[in-house]
């Protein structure tokens, strides 16, 4: 990287954890580049902008090293940490998130790759994890920084094109299939992955947390232009609560797998080759992956996609290209069981134990998604109960782009039977 490269902040607002400094980065810097003789700068800002990561901190580093033979380089890093206990931490921390994403960089992941790279058909899902550590309670996480391989997050409001979904059910396949033989080598996962966006002991706060942002949502439909049969399919209190505890339930004769949990294309970099079409991707964010079937993945991509021309609007075909991907690689890691089918894996789209991925998709992480950059999108503000929060919530469900796609999608969902909350009574 050219020392001379301009250093942006996305995010002039984003506080920096006042442990990360030039001392605690030397011994990583030692290992990374041993003919490093001495750090003389260094630079943090934000990784992503506002809405680009809700629950965490995701900062960049830029230090420049002086090397052996005098020369003078500029190396970057990506640091992820938690939030403040009162910016959200409180909450990502009792659902174990980062506990979670620690098991997944430590262990999981690696030890996928390396499944494939045993069947002779190398694979890299994720970037280099270099340090995995832990200050004042703090769990944190330094990547290398796929900048500068050239890798790229797509602009979230925009949705992406059939040639980046393809690239991401592929590399989705790749996942799931290697979570598969994993298991049946070393059996089941940590409990931790029994549970997603809900766990049977906090039911009550995702409860709270549906509580709070329905009212805004409810009043914005009424704004969206869509039929009014639609109007009628949202869930009671106590619906969202059975809708939750449901997600739980995984069945045994479904083809199952260690899902994302949180796959959507802010979730994904991608590289491009000379002609500017997407040729590798590469995985991000593992917080919230759980036992399950790869439908919830699929439902939780197809809906953020969110462009007309591709996404929810190819959504048969969407499951169909993942399909195609998985059997390839469970034959190239020599699955030995019977493979799933297609009809199969069309039908448990439709399950009810796969329908909270799809609401809490588009009740919470398309219209953040589509909001454009504001310092006021993050996990804090879109949960205060406050006229800040209603007004932040009434922007996000009202603003024109989210609209568009929502007043397609939502029809969609209902048409299909997925918002019938009425089967959780």
């Amino acid at each position: 990287m050219s020392r001379s490269m301009k250093i942006e902040n996305p995010n002039e607002s984003l506080v920096v954890p006042k442990w990360l400094n030039k001392s605690k980065l030397e011994s990583l810097i030692a290992k990374d580049e041993p003919d490093c003789t001495k750090i003389h700068n260094f630079t943090t800002v934000a990784a992503v902008p506002p809405g680009g990561n809700f629950t965490s901190v995701m900062l960049r580093v830029y230090v420049d090293i002086e090397m052996k033979d005098g020369t003078q380089k500029r190396k970057s890093y990506v640091v992820k940490t938690m939030l403040d206990s009162d910016k959200g931490g409180k909450a990502v921390n009792e659902m174990r998130y980062f506990q979670k994403e620690q098991l997944m960089y430590s262990t999981y992941l690696p030890q996928f790759e390396k499944i494939y790279r045993e069947a002779g058909h190398p694979v890299q899902l994720m970037p280099k994890c270099l340090e995995i550590g832990q200050i004042d309670g703090n769990i944190y996480f330094i990547f290398e920084d796929l900048s500068t391989q050239n890798y790229v997050a797509v602009d979230r409001t925009q949705g992406v094109s059939m040639e980046h979904m393809r690239l991401s059910l592929r590399k989705l396949a790749e996942l799931h299939a290697a979570s598969v033989i994993y298991k049946d080598r070393y059996g089941p996962y940590h409990t931790d992955f029994d549970s997603g966006f809900a766990r049977k002991d906090k039911i009550q706060l995702a409860v709270k947390r549906f509580e709070v942002k329905a009212p805004e949502y409810m009043a914005a439909m009424e704004t969206w232009g869509i039929d009014e049969c639609y109007l009628k399919n949202f869930p009671t209190t106590e619906q969202y609560g059975k809708l939750s505890l449901e997600s739980l339930n995984v069945d045994p004769q479904d083809f199952n797998v260690l899902t994302h949990g949180d796959y959507s294309p802010a979730n994904i970099l991608f590289k491009y080759d000379a002609y500017g079409a997407p040729s590798e991707a590469l995985i991000l964010d593992f917080q919230i992956g759980k036992w399950a079937s790869p439908a919830q993945d699929l439902l939780m991509l197809i809906i953020l996609t969110a462009k007309k021309d591709s996404g929810y609007m190819e959504f048969d075909n969407c499951v169909r290209i993942y399909w195609e991907y998985l059997i390839d690689c469970l034959r190239v890691l020599k699955y030995d069981k019977p493979l799933p089918q297609l009809r199969q894996l069309q039908s448990d789209i439709y399950k009810k134990n796969n329908t909270l991925i799809a609401f809490f998709a588009v009740i919470n992480h398309l219209p953040a998604s589509l909001l454009p950059v504001c310092k006021e999108n993050n996990m804090h503000t879109f949960n205060l109960e406050d006229e800040v929060g209603r007004s932040f919530r009434t922007k996000m469900y009202t603003n024109p782009t989210f609209v568009e796609v929502v007043k397609k999608l939502y029809p969609i969902c209902c048409n299909r039977g997925l918002f019938n909350f009425e089967d959780f009574e």
